[in-house]
């Protein structure tokens, strides 16, 4: 992958992986999905995470002894599916399908049924497991609500050419940066392959861009819906092989840089624990920046993101950390650091012979080189 710098010649960051010797192939999906409406937790303090979530953005919609549902301004009534537990833990996630035909699609082909809702909006809803045990809701029907009133346009910017905004200055009240929809969600598996493809045939997704390690085997996939003509988000689920099995981090659309920022000072100003950003990714370009909850679970704000009809095809480039980001603070030194649990999950992998020791050596010299060389 080249970076581009005005009035010098592109500087390669690195040219080692052969991308794209392994390509990933389109799996014809059983239906496609519409949308990404909602996750699904294990909270062990509802209260203190309701404080984090609101902080971060969202609003309360209901609370019970036993429940939170969080939402954000959009129509959607929850972003945010808790359920008290002992432990936090992430649990699932909610797609909603684009008809009830395709509902009855999905219950037949997997030999499952149609179940109604018992939660706010009700609807009716086809429970699935993915391969690595997460709790997939394809739902339909689920009642919209009135939006929230937010800011929901980019602020006016003076550029040398265009000054729209005259005898005024530009002010962001220090608030939490109002959550627009729910984004994409980032999960490691080894079983990466099965994975990939079990997203692609359930749920009819498209993989937007992979990267490869040296011998060209995609390690990281980044998903789209299938939304035809329409358009869809560079990813709403991404599959990383060797990161271990379960949630990296979610994210969530908010309106503009503006908004980022003043969700970082205000989160800051609450006390909460910054993780990276801000910055702008490379692949789907968004500016980041990354929290984390009172459990240790990585939220991400994100503005100006890239979007797809289903023609675009799959890309690839190589992994490393120089990819990752076009613009930032420098990646911090534990990003790519392994849990106790993701080690135990690789030394599984390795039994039931998901993962190798090559592999994972090419794995390990990828994401070792340096994402600045020239620093």
């Amino acid at each position: 992958m080249n970076l581009e710098y005005a009035g010098s010649e592109a500087l390669t960051i690195n040219t080692q992986t052969p991308p794209g010797s392994i390509p990933i192939e389109r799996v014809a999906g059983l239906i496609k999905a519409e949308k990404l409406i909602f996750l699904i937790w294990d909270v062990k303090n509802l209260d203190k995470q309701e404080s984090f979530l609101q902080d971060f953005g969202m609003k309360t919609h209901e609370k019970t002894t036993n429940e939170i549902y969080m939402r954000g301004y959009g129509d959607e009534p929850y972003l945010y599916y808790g359920r008290k537990a002992k432990k936090s833990a992430f649990k699932g996630i909610g797609f909603s399908a684009k008809s009830r035909k395709d509902l009855e699609t999905l219950a037949k082909k997997t030999h499952k049924k149609i179940e109604k809702i018992n939660r706010p909006g009700g609807g009716e809803v086809v429970r699935l497991t993915d391969p690595n045990g997460v709790e997939i809701e394809v739902c339909f029907g689920i009642k919209k609500m009135e939006m929230l009133e937010t800011r929901r346009e980019v602020l006016p910017a003076n550029t040398l050419n265009h000054r729209p905004r005259i005898n005024k200055g530009q002010r962001t009240p220090l608030m939490p940066s109002p959550i627009l929809k729910m984004g994409h969600c980032v999960m490691g598996a080894l079983n990466f392959e099965e994975t990939v493809n079990w997203y692609m045939r359930h749920l009819g997704m498209i993989a937007t861009d992979a990267l490869c390690i040296g011998d060209g085997s995609p390690a990281v996939a980044f998903l789209r819906l299938d939304l035809g003509s329409e358009l869809a988000d560079h990813h709403t689920i991404v599959i990383g092989k060797g990161g271990g099995d379960g949630y990296l981090h979610s994210a969530y659309e908010v309106v503009d840089v503006d908004a980022v920022a003043q969700g970082q000072q205000y989160l800051k100003m609450k006390k909460h624990k910054h993780v990276w950003g801000i910055g702008r990714h490379i692949l789907g370009s968004q500016l980041f920046d990354y929290w984390h909850d009172i459990s240790g679970f990585e939220f991400e704000h994100y503005a100006d993101g890239d979007v797809f009809t289903s023609e675009k095809t799959t890309e690839y480039h190589p992994l490393d950390s120089g990819n990752v980001y076009a613009w930032g603070d420098d990646l911090p030194k534990g990003f790519f650091a392994l849990t106790f649990s993701q080690v135990t999950g690789i030394v599984k992998g390795l039994i039931k012979g998901d993962v190798t020791i090559p592999w994972i050596k090419e794995a390990k010299k990828a994401i070792s080189r340096p994402a600045r060389p020239w620093l």
